[in-house]
């Protein structure tokens, strides 16, 4: 019991005492031990008034240093979209399927005659107005009749957002629920991610919506949610089970739509989902790379769509607020998983995720931070999903300040406080080629919202030196160096990074 709890019952015993005495007449002593009792029990009760009042202040303290951080956000969040939006026309490329449409962009949500439910929660996430893929995508996707969409953005530019919108205007909520919208991506943590930051607070006044997750280790026989998020192979079983009945389904989503239809990613699952689909279904395919074989794939998937690309090129896929960093550390004493120990013993940093190429290295980078006492976090394909699950959440929530993984995280996943990306081992394809995709949406996972960001690649051999080089190559302009030398020198480091 609380000390809270016990306290009052000592007044009342008091109180009684007090009572009796009064009838007998009261001795001297036992008075004087009564008023003790009582100033005993008054004096605990204002420690516990003033433990509760120091409570109190905390969690005001509490409450607006939260309050801060939020609107810094949320400021950071329009820096980011002015941004982006500078040169718009140059750098979004819009191409109609129907060259005769009069659709335009939309500077402000208003303008889109979205329902109230909807515009109030958009405005409640601190969204002021559409980012410049926003601003092009919403009123294509909201236009009657629906209009397909392959949409290429930049890491954090408000591609989710925009499907999210798109599937929430479209669903009529029934009872008992059918499925109307359809979403597909690559990883859990980013279907759990889709809906606890997008879906959830963007449907916060639509009572009644029913979302379903379909991920391993999920079983119903019959699905009754308006929405469906999953990953590829979860909804292909559901679909041939019948669990989701596509009837009613009005909006088809594939998010990281590059890996979702390329010929080494989920081409086979997508094309499944894609032929259950009704003819009428609107198809939505967003990502922020899309090379140009993948986009004219999609183009055969896809009746008509309207596409809106990156027209200047893939170097405007790379924030400017990143700084990229490459170090040799081939003549370091202990390699370069002994450089990365020592990076961590120097340097304070927030948090952070360290890319890996295989499981085995990444369960050997996790066990020597981890014996070096820092509090690190393991994510990969084999690990069991509740803890991948429960992983992320607590580096989320802050728990853990260093994520260990190979790319199962590289796309999509937004974790505001990450400053700073190592990658372990540069990106190869399964041919040991450069993949300059997944580099690009590895260290798209800091710098978010126009916070200052910085992306370290640890070279151990002369081929991965050559890989870098080509991405570098690839994203840059006019011979310009993109990722910087640094010296195998953790203090020197130390001085160059941004966070």
């Amino acid at each position: 019991m609380s000390e809270e709890n016990k306290i009052p019952e000592v007044v009342e015993e008091t109180k009684t005492e007090e009572i009796v005495e009064a009838k007998t007449g009261p001795e001297p002593e036992p008075e004087a031990a009564v008023v003790a009792e009582t100033t005993e029990a008054a004096s605990k009760d204002d420690k516990v008034d003033d433990a509760a009042a120091d409570a109190a202040a905390d969690a005001v303290d509490d409450a607006k240093k939260k309050e801060a951080s939020e609107e810094l956000t949320t400021r950071l969040q329009n820096l980011a979209l002015d941004r982006q939006k500078e040169n718009r026309h140059e750098r979004l490329k819009v191409i109609q399927a129907d060259s005769s449409s009069h659709l335009s962009s939309a500077r402000t949500f208003q303008e889109l005659n979205l329902p109230k439910y909807l515009l109030d929660a958009i405005f409640e996430m601190g969204f002021e107005r559409p980012s410049a893929i926003q601003e092009e995508a919403l009123p294509r996707i909201l236009a009657d009749p629906p209009r397909n969409i392959i949409g290429q953005a930049q890491s954090g530019s408000g591609k989710t957002a925009a499907f999210v919108i798109g599937m929430l205007y479209r669903v009529k909520i029934d009872s008992p629920a059918t499925p109307q919208a359809l979403c597909i991506t690559p990883t859990r943590e980013l279907a759990v991610q889709i809906v606890n930051k997008c879906i959830r607070p963007m449907a916060a006044h639509m009572e009644g919506l029913k979302v379903q997750l379909a991920l391993a280790g999920e079983t119903i026989r019959k699905c009754e949610a308006h929405l469906v998020v999953g990953t590829p192979g979860k909804i292909v079983d559901w679909l041939k089970r019948r669990t989701i009945n596509t009837k009613n389904i009005k909006v088809f989503v594939l998010d990281e739509a590059d890996n979702m239809v390329s010929e080494g990613g989920h081409r086979a699952n997508s094309i499944m989902a894609k032929k259950a689909m009704p003819r009428s279904c609107q198809s939505l395919f967003f990502s922020a790379t899309f090379p140009p074989e993948v986009v004219e794939f999609a183009t055969k998937m896809v009746q008509n769509p309207d596409k809106i690309l990156i027209a200047a090129g893939p170097e405007f896929l790379v924030l400017d607020v990143i700084k990229q960093i490459w170090i040799d550390t081939q003549t370091y004493d202990g390699g370069k998983l002994a450089f990365l120990s020592d990076i961590y013993s120097l340097l304070t940093i927030g948090q952070s995720i360290v890319f890996v190429g295989t499981k085995r290295d990444a369960n050997e980078v996790h066990r020597t931070l981890t014996d070096e006492g820092y509090s690190c976090s393991l994510l990969h394909g084999q690990v069991d999903n509740n803890e991948r699950d429960a992983t992320m959440e607590a580096f989320r929530n802050g728990e853990s300040s260093v994520l260990i993984t190979t790319n199962v995280l590289a796309r999509g996943v937004d974790v505001d406080n990450v400053c700073l990306v190592v990658n372990y081992d540069v990106p190869v394809d399964q041919d040991r080629q450069p993949d300059f995709e997944t580099y690009l949406h590895r260290i798209g996972r800091t710098g978010r919202f126009g916070r200052k960001g910085t992306a370290i690649n640890l070279i151990s051999d002369q081929p991965s030196l050559q890989v870098l080089a080509a991405i570098e190559a690839h994203f840059s302009t006019g011979g310009k160096e993109m990722i910087q030398n640094a010296p195998a020198d953790p203090e020197a480091l130390a001085e160059m990074i941004e966070i």
